[in-house]
């Protein structure tokens, strides 16, 4: 295939889909005031509905185009594949269009005086749209959109134009790209203006993660506007001036991960005071979980100057007296067996007592993975002789 040949193929396929899914968050964001009671889907009933009771309310069929083009003509493809999924609900539930608002979301453009400029929210015309479109299905040669043209002649006429005073036409609409500056303006206020797009990252990772459950059948097929709010509180909660987002909390190092991990001087430390292995795999799971939720606060600038090395010093020094004491009851000379021992006690306490918050942070992973952080560069450490065993080539960590 030489360059440059189905171009857009697998891009506009795939653009499409990231397209129903953001707006589709897009909606969902803006129905919380007026309909929070409502569940949204996706390929359900329709690209994307709104629904209650398990039955829609409002179907929206969204066409993207790549740079806004694609226009709705009377015989536009899309106009007609949108018509006949249409028709073919009203063919078996002749009361759909009294109870369900059918929505036409595109970025393309409908002309003037074309069926779809009629259908637009206003100024309409619902019996001229009916002209045109019967006009199309008496002349156009178009053979991709015959069996939409015979779906819609099936209805009777008085279910063609109940089925048009439904549907809404919005062309012109924003594409991708735009939607998310649509969604940005939507939650202006919603956290401080430096936070806001890190609000909307977390927003929109959490919502594709949904999505993606609701369509595989590993989650609810529909999901409550109720759950988007309190995503939302959630969220906004992490932004406070003296909270810190949390998202590594429930996150699990590949298999790839815990294999480099499992040969650094924290894993070592453990082995030398005879830890068991699933011990040291929460211990591996606490350091990444750690390691990778401070450099993100880093990385985002979510942190004060100095603010990690103060909590670092404040774990340095709750271990501090404990590691001392424990050295303080061994017998000088005693077998290494009492020194795994003592190792263990600290490690115990570290591993099941130790709690101290960042700001309002209280997760148990922070906590312990920091020790493991700091015992990585043998600033802390669990042997009482666990100095000693640090390798003399600084490179070997």
């Amino acid at each position: 295939m030489s360059p440059g040949v189905n171009k857009y193929g697998a891009t506009a396929s795939a653009t499409g889909y990231l397209y129903q899914c953001r707006y589709a968050l897009f909606a969902g964001v803006q129905a919380i005031a007026e309909n929070p009671n409502l569940e949204i889907s996706l390929e359900r009933f329709d690209d994307v509905a709104f629904e209650q009771a398990g039955e829609p309310v409002k179907l929206i069929q969204a066409k993207h185009h790549i740079a806004k083009k694609g226009n709705l003509t009377d015989a536009s493809t899309d106009l007609w594949k949108t018509l006949r999924i249409w028709a073919d609900r009203v063919s078996t539930d002749i009361d759909a269009p009294f109870k369900t608002s059918f929505v036409l979301m595109t970025t393309g453009i409908a002309p003037p005086e074309s069926a779809a400029s009629y259908l637009r929210a206003r100024e309409r015309d619902e019996a001229k749209a009916l002209e045109a479109l019967i006009r199309v299905t008496d002349t156009s040669t178009n053979e991709i959109n015959q069996a939409a043209y015979s779906a819609f002649l099936d209805l009777l006429p008085e279910a063609r134009l109940s089925l048009l005073r439904a549907i809404i036409v919005l062309d012109g609409s924003s594409n991708i790209i735009d939607v998310h500056d649509d969604l940005t303006f939507e939650l202006r206020h919603a956290v401080s203006k430096n936070h806001l797009l890190l609000f909307i990252e977390r927003l929109e990772g959490w919502w594709f993660n949904v999505v993606v459950r609701a369509l595989t059948g590993g989650g609810p097929a529909s999901i409550p506007i109720s759950a988007i709010e309190s995503k939302m509180d959630e969220l906004r909660e992490g932004f406070r001036r003296e909270a810190l987002p949390i998202d590594y909390a429930d996150q699990t190092p590949s298999e790839a991960v815990v294999a480099d991990l499992d040969k650094r001087p924290f894993v070592r430390q453990l082995r030398l005071i005879a830890v068991g292995p699933k011990r040291v795999e929460f211990a591996i799971r606490d350091y990444y979980r750690a390691y990778e939720q401070r450099s993100r606060w880093a990385r985002e600038e979510l942190l004060v100057n100095g603010e990690i090395e103060n909590y670092e010093r404040e774990l340095v020094e709750a271990w501090e007296p404990l590691f001392e004491a424990v050295r303080e009851e061994l017998e000088e000379g005693c077998p290494d067996g009492h020194k795994i021992l003592a190792g263990q006690k600290i490690f115990k306490w570290a591993e099941t007592q130790a709690d101290f918050p960042l700001r309002t942070v209280r997760q148990r992973f922070l906590t312990h993975g920091s020790f493991h952080i700091l015992a990585n560069r043998h600033i802390v450490g669990w042997h009482p002789e666990h100095q000693a065993h640090k390798p003399s080539d600084p490179d070997d960590t």
